[in-house]
């Protein structure tokens, strides 16, 4: 009989554990069992951006002769970056159209195409370097010329490069070049060619 009754305690002892434990479980399902969510928007902005640079402020040809087509020293190499994501516009203007002097009045005339010794033209050709990144600057055609070919200078804003998608530090490389005749006013001559740039 006593055995019969701790049995029956121990029975009970487990049943009453077990019904705790259960009802502990059912606590936790309902107080943790539950998912709850929040959510962050996270926001931040770039400003566009777009410069240009040219490295020299003055280059000279020296003294012209009929006899050469000279090229001024040094080149002028602009250095253009943008973020925008249709790329960005690197132009030319000059004051003359021309090397010009104002006493007497006279203008070597700026020339599309070949010059040549003994005939007064002048005029630029460009071509980009391997620096920088980003997408391809690319020089316009008629200043993405070889050997005595140059494009000419307009006093109104022209293209000289360009690219299609975002660049960081792509440079041009401008060499200018002139050819006077046995007629051209002895003088001294100037020019000033403005670059800019812009997103496109």
């Amino acid at each position: 009989m006593y055995k019969q009754m701790s049995i029956n305690i121990i029975n009970r002892k487990y049943y009453l554990v077990g019904s705790l434990l259960t009802i502990f479980a059912m606590i936790w399902l309902v107080s943790y069992g539950a998912v709850s969510s929040s959510t962050v928007t996270v926001s931040a902005t770039v400003a566009s951006s777009v410069s240009c640079s040219t490295d020299n402020t003055s280059t000279a040809f020296g003294t012209l002769t009929t006899a050469t087509i000279a090229t001024s020293t040094p080149n002028a190499s602009t250095t253009i970056s943008c973020n925008t994501g249709l790329g960005c516009t690197l132009s030319i203007n000059d004051a003359n159209a021309g090397l010009a002097t104002s006493s007497p009045a006279y203008t070597i005339p700026t020339r599309r195409g070949a010059l040549s010794a003994a005939t007064e033209g002048y005029g630029i050709r460009a071509t980009t370097t391997a620096t920088g990144s980003g997408g391809t600057l690319g020089v316009k055609s008629i200043y993405s010329v070889e050997g005595n070919n140059v494009g000419e200078l307009n006093t109104t804003s022209t293209v000289l490069a360009s690219s299609t998608a975002s660049i960081s530090s792509r440079e041009v490389v401008v060499y200018h070049r002139a050819a006077i005749s046995g007629t051209t006013q002895a003088a001294s001559y100037a020019d000033t060619i403005t670059y800019s740039c812009a997103g496109n």
